[in-house]
């Protein structure tokens, strides 16, 4: 592991290597570039980690290979499965119009030997109880398709949402993750409101952002992957 690798300098070599990659492929189409973040990171004889979450996990306004789940793939040596969808939550339906029930069907097909799953904002306004339901309902699929995987769930990631508000959909995940003997990481708010962190929109990290994310997971991962 090169856990003290400078978050930055992950960013440049993914950077370039995600570059030796489209060379090589020709023809390529740069959509096809960008949705095969694990295509960057192959899985060879390392673990493969799938990541059911949003734009935060996506990595919005960036390159995939600059949001969180790609710098700590590379920190830890992972071979990375990112199905993040921005809009998708675990009732709120994303870009292609599904919610995280699609991610966990792509996670379960990749046989995921690790699954990071996080609540989103993007369910906040929908009825506590119907996301609590699906939460649980997500979880125990996981669970059971996927019994020998490491399921660790976490907070929801935010710009703007306050954290009375978020509250209630990272209670309801964190009691669904525990329960299934998964284990759960507070992240905080790494880039929530701090200068240079946050992009225009005010919600999406930059990538300075999305790097504060990236050194809390590490954090909080050690010793549990």
């Amino acid at each position: 592991m090169f856990r003290h690798r400078p978050l930055a300098t992950v960013a440049t070599a993914l950077a370039a290597l995600l570059l030796g990659t489209v060379a090589l492929s020709g023809c390529s189409s740069a959509s096809s570039s960008s949705l095969a973040v694990g295509a960057i990171i192959p899985a060879g004889n390392h673990p493969v980690v799938a990541i059911v979450g949003d734009s935060i996990e996506s990595g919005m306004g960036l390159e995939p290979f600059e949001a969180w789940p790609a710098l700590v793939a590379v920190d830890r040596r992972w071979g990375l499965q990112n199905f993040s969808e921005p809009g998708a939550g675990f009732v709120a339906v994303g870009a292609t119009n599904a919610d995280f029930n699609g991610q966990i069907d792509q996670a379960i097909a990749a046989k995921a030997n690790v699954v990071l799953i996080g609540a989103s904002d993007n369910d906040l306004g929908q009825d506590d109880a119907a996301v609590a339901k699906a939460m649980a309902a997500a979880v125990e699929r996981l669970s059971d398709a996927l019994p020998k995987a490491h399921l660790i769930g976490y907070n929801a990631l935010t710009g703007e949402a306050s954290d009375s508000d978020l509250a209630p959909l990272n209670d309801a995940l964190k009691q669904a993750v525990t329960a299934a003997g998964g284990k759960w990481i507070d992240l905080g708010q790494p880039y929530r409101g701090q200068v240079g962190l946050v992009q225009d929109d005010g919600e999406h990290p930059t990538l300075e952002g999305q790097q504060a994310i990236a050194s809390v997971v590490l954090s909080r991962l050690d010793g549990i992957v």
